[in-house]
Formats: C-alpha cells, sequence, structure tokens
C-alpha cells in the first residue's frame, strides 16, 4: 500500500507539472500580451512624387523620395532621402528642403530628419540655405517648426539658434533662441 500511495503521488506531480509548464500553448502568446503586431505596407515605390494642391488647385508642394512605403491603417508613408519643394507663390518653386528620412502623415504633417537642408531657389534672396536635424513641417497652413540647433547661411553672413518657427507663405523665419550672428563685410568679420 505504501507503494501505491507514492505512484498515486507521483503521478499528481507529473499531471500538475504538466498543467503549469503548458507545451501545448501557442507560441505567440508573448507578441500578443504586449499588443504589438507588425503592419505590413500597402505599397512601396521607387522616385515616386506625391503634388499637394491648394484649394484653388495651384501645385503648393511636392514631395518626392527616393523610396515611399505606405501604410493605409497607420496613415504614415515613410520617405527615404525626401525633396520636398514649395511652390508659395503658385507655380515658380521658392523653397526645396532635402533629408535623409521622413514621414509623411495624414493630417498632411511632414516630418523631416537627419541632415536637413532648407535651399532658397530664388537666387536674390536674403537667406542661401538653413541647415538643421528635424523639421516638422504643416502642409496646409506651411508652418515649418524645430528645436533643434539651426544655422541660416546668407550673404555676407552666418546665424546660429536653437530651435525656429518659419511660415513659408510670409517667408518669415524666427529662432526660438538666438545663439550667435557672423558678418562678413569688405574687410572686417563682426560677431554678435
Amino acid at each position: 500500500m505504501n507503494r501505491n500511495v507514492w505512484l498515486f503521488l507521483a503521478l499528481i506531480f507529473v499531471i500538475g507539472s504538466l498543467l503549469i509548464w503548458r507545451p501545448f500553448g501557442d507560441g505567440d502568446e508573448s507578441q500578443q500580451e504586449t499588443g504589438f503586431r507588425e503592419v505590413a505596407p500597402d505599397f512601396t515605390a521607387s522616385g515616386l512624387i506625391m503634388r499637394i494642391y491648394d484649394t484653388d488647385g495651384k501645385l503648393a508642394h511636392r514631395i518626392a523620395a527616393e523610396k515611399m512605403t505606405h501604410y493605409e491603417p497607420i496613415g504614415l508613408t515613410e520617405l527615404t532621402s525626401p525633396v520636398y519643394i514649395v511652390h508659395a507663390d503658385g507655380d515658380a518653386a521658392n523653397w526645396q528642403i532635402i533629408a535623409e528620412q521622413g514621414s509623411f502623415y495624414d493630417d498632411k504633417t511632414l516630418v523631416l530628419e537627419r541632415n536637413i537642408q532648407i535651399n532658397s531657389l530664388d537666387h536674390e534672396d536674403f537667406m542661401d540655405r538653413v541647415e538643421t536635424s528635424y523639421l516638422v513641417i504643416n502642409t496646409l497652413t506651411e508652418i515649418m517648426e524645430t528645436e533643434q540647433p539651426v544655422t541660416i547661411y546668407g550673404k555676407n553672413f552666418v546665424m546660429r539658434g536653437e530651435g525656429m518657427v518659419a511660415d513659408l507663405r510670409t517667408q518669415v523665419l524666427e529662432f526660438k533662441k538666438h545663439v550667435e550672428s557672423t558678418y562678413f563685410g569688405n574687410n572686417a568679420t563682426a560677431t554678435q
């Protein structure tokens, strides 16, 4: 009888261990617990150009990229080497903005990252180019904004600041915090 009790206890232990271990469970439980699920892109394109028109039907913006990957369920288009061109005066392009990567959202917000250059396409303009590392552009209001360091290069000057807000329609750019300005004259350099 002592031996039967030990066999019965061993059998209960084995069954209990199997119930606790549960090797028969689904292997995706950890992924489901965190709520993470990979979203497959709806399309991937190379060399695609998006054109955005204003309410009067005039071309307002163009967004081009080496590669675009669109995710419809989350309203996102990822951009590799994006080029954003602003047509503030209707047909003539005023500004060209290039970056290493970007994201375009359904609410018409363009987020650009890494090595951003904002180049003036008007050679008579006061500023030649603006450089920063992160930029958010609302393509509806045509407002650009960043909190990152900004450098402006113009004819005979260089300006540095922390953060900026720029209105592409009115062509007004404002530093959130001015750091330094360097002006180059005929014979002298002045720093402020």
